[in-house]
């Protein structure tokens, strides 16, 4: 850019083409704060009026000629002027806060602290923050409380996020079933899967899915107002019960799914499920044996259905009770729920949402499901 010189007496001095200024911005936009002679004048407005809701003191700070100043933006919102009036309460001044640059604190979480917090949070991954504040000046009350920034910090660099929580019952923790879940992952077939191969894994189970279960439990408005929208909730209304069964193989994925809109799973229509699942494979897939895995369903491990499995050439493993998140076909029902929620245009009864869940499994199939065995740990 050439250089520009400015001499006393040129009348208006126009900036250099491309230099841009970035206007000014107002206080209440997130400018500069008001400076202490304002907020001084505020405080003497609402002093002048009783200095209290019931003398007038907040009436006056909504004077017509105040008002008319907000519009015009030259006067503070209400509400700014409650926070300086709060403030005044506590600490007997309105004194704007210091800017420090966003700066960190130079006492961070660190040392035995932190060593502490890493337990804490294994032990108690759902604890509140003010709990680990806490739990912290207990062990060591010779330090002063952390702050929740400080809590914040120290758990970003202990590589920790925020997720969604699930709650894994207090049986699957009990020493029969833990040993169960070691063996299920750590020993060969008949015991565990560990010598088995992920292309032939399938993994089998069932889920119901109803109308509502495209209501999404979020959304945004504003403050005031009920987040409530139109939806398909009916007290009873019937669902849909899918009995699926998903392979492990990456190259070349297949599923195989049952869906009844009357009644639940019982042993009659499981076993009917798997003859006809056998029977495909026996088609698609021949000369080839699988390793079926289930959960601890009572009909699951009837002699019938083992015998089917067994006398088809096939084997069966049964994941440790209670221990849902060892099977892959949950975090596929997941995704089918997840669907449902984003796609609810036109489904208004249950064909409609058999209809759906034929097409997002048929969309999930072409990927294929070997990602959800990876993600529960399955051993090739």
């Amino acid at each position: 850019m050439a250089n520009v010189f400015i001499t006393p007496g040129d009348g208006d001095i126009h900036l250099p083409l491309g230099v841009r200024v970035p206007p000014t911005r107002h206080a209440r936009n997130g400018g500069k704060p008001y400076p202490p002679e304002f907020r001084q004048c505020v405080l003497q407005i609402w002093l002048s009026g009783g200095g209290d809701v019931d003398k007038g003191g907040n009436k006056a700070l909504k004077a017509p000629w105040i008002e008319q100043l907000r519009f015009q933006k030259k006067f503070p919102h209400y509400d700014t002027c409650q926070r300086w009036i709060q403030i005044y309460k506590e600490a007997d001044h309105v004194l704007p806060k210091r800017a420090t640059g966003n700066k960190f604190s130079q006492r961070e979480v660190k040392g035995q602290d932190l060593f502490n917090l890493a337990l804490f949070r294994l032990a108690f991954p759902k604890a509140y923050i003010d709990e680990v504040r806490a739990y912290l000046h207990n062990r060591n009350p010779a330090n002063e409380p952390y702050s929740r920034s400080q809590i914040v910090r120290a758990e970003q660099r202990l590589g920790l996020w925020l997720k969604v929580a699930s709650t894994t019952a207090d049986e699957a923790y009990r020493p029969a079933n833990l040993l169960k879940r070691q063996m299920y992952w750590g020993e060969n077939y008949p015991h565990g899967v560990k010598d088995q191969d992920l292309a032939h894994m399938i993994d089998i189970d069932e889920a119901q899915f109803k109308l509502q279960s495209q209501d999404r439990k979020r959304g945004k408005v504003t403050k005031q107002r009920r987040c409530n929208g139109r939806g398909k909730y009916k007290k009873g209304a019937p669902g849909v019960s899918l009995l699926m069964g998903i392979s492990g193989d990456g190259d070349n994925p297949f599923e195989f799914h049952r869906m009844f809109s009357q009644g639940g799973t019982d042993l009659a229509r499981f076993f009917t499920f798997m003859s006809e699942f056998i029977e495909y494979l026996d088609v698609n897939r021949p000369n080839e044996s699988f390793c079926f895995t289930l959960d601890n369903l009572n009909i699951h491990k009837h002699p019938i259905i083992l015998n089917l499995i067994e006398e088809a050439g096939h084997r069966v493993v049964f994941r440790a009770p209670y221990w849902s998140c060892d099977g892959a076909i949950e975090y596929v029902f997941n995704t089918i729920q997840t669907h449902l929620q984003m796609d609810d245009d036109g489904v208004d009864n249950v064909d409609d949402l058999i209809e759906e869940i034929d097409d997002i499994i048929f969309r999930m199939a072409i990927i294929g499901f070997r990602k959800y065995f990876e993600h529960v740990w399955y051993n090739e």
